[in-house]
């Protein structure tokens, strides 16, 4: 019972953390976001006229070129745990005025669909933050039709060394020691699935049924135009749960003292261009077999 109860914990605070991040979610900074959606779209090579779930669709960054490529014969529906992000999303839908594109509050773990409804099922960098990856993987799965594609991408362990000073060195100085909880370690939920390597990522989509799975690697190099626009942009992502961690361990001052270090050290990476950052990506694509 326990168990269960940490696994709806975790999932309520990856939810309340996404809906708080929603409105300023790869709208400030560089939209690496969109870059990676966009880049996902295009190797799934979804034909016109097809039915597409987006799994944790977030603001659309895979949602709206899906939309596109499906084109008015075709349908998108998007799913995401977090409210703030379905609603955000659902008013840049009636904005675009799409009639082909529908989203929905949804946990991955237990998809509300019926066995083989959807052409292709597509999973932009959200893998990590499902308790159960594989169970979330095993729903895509069935709902796929046989012969049906599956695209998803994680970020890649190997990531930008030049960065590594942020979430090792600097949290570890500012965040004091884990609180004891109530749970005792026999209890507790299993570490979810790691997927963060070309090998661990191919191994669980294989395990979930699928067939024919290739995996590729790419990175993209963007620029934040100074310190203050990559602190904003933090906020907006899943960093956000680090910094409401330090704040409400630490209160306001600890977090000046945290945003404080961070631009000390960002000086030194200061470029002609920006402050440099590199995003490395793993892409999946994989189909279900034909019963």
């Amino acid at each position: 019972m326990n168990m269960l109860t940490d696994v709806a914990r975790r999932k309520q605070q990856i939810a309340g953390m996404f809906s708080r991040a929603a409105p300023t979610y790869d709208q400030i900074g560089p939209k690496f976001f969109s870059h990676f959606g966009q880049r996902l779209v295009d190797l799934a090579r979804i034909s016109p006229g097809s039915r597409v779930l987006d799994v944790a669709c977030g603001r659309g960054a895979v949602l709206f070129p899906a939309a596109r490529a499906v084109g008015a014969m075709g349908e998108v529906t998007g799913i995401d745990l977090a409210e703030g992000m379905i609603n955000e999303t659902q008013h840049e839908i009636q904005r675009m005025k799409l009639d082909n594109v529908d989203v929905q509050q949804m946990d991955a773990e237990v998809l509300q669909y019926a066995d083989a409804t959807f052409d292709y099922v597509l999973s932009g960098l959200a893998l990590l933050f499902f308790p159960s990856p594989g169970r979330a993987l095993g729903e895509m799965h069935r709902v796929l039709k046989p012969l049906g594609y599956l695209a998803v991408s994680t970020w890649d362990r190997r990531g930008d060394d030049l960065w590594r000073w942020f979430e090792e060195d600097l949290f570890d100085a500012h965040m004091p020691s884990k609180r004891e909880t109530n749970s005792s370690p026999g209890h507790q939920a299993p570490p979810p699935m790691e997927l963060d390597t070309p090998e661990l990522l191919e191994a669980g989509i294989r395990t979930a049924g699928f067939a024919e799975v290739q995996v590729m690697a790419e990175r993209v190099d963007m620029v934040y135009r100074s310190a203050q626009e990559w602190w904003d942009a933090l906020w907006g992502t899943s960093c956000r749960l680090m910094l409401e961690e330090i704040e409400q361990a630490t209160g306001m001052e600890g977090l000046e003292g945290f945003r404080q270090a961070a631009f000390d050290h960002l000086k030194t990476m200061w470029q002609e261009d920006g402050i440099p950052q590199s995003w490395p990506v793993l892409f999946a694509l994989a189909t279900k077999p034909q019963v």
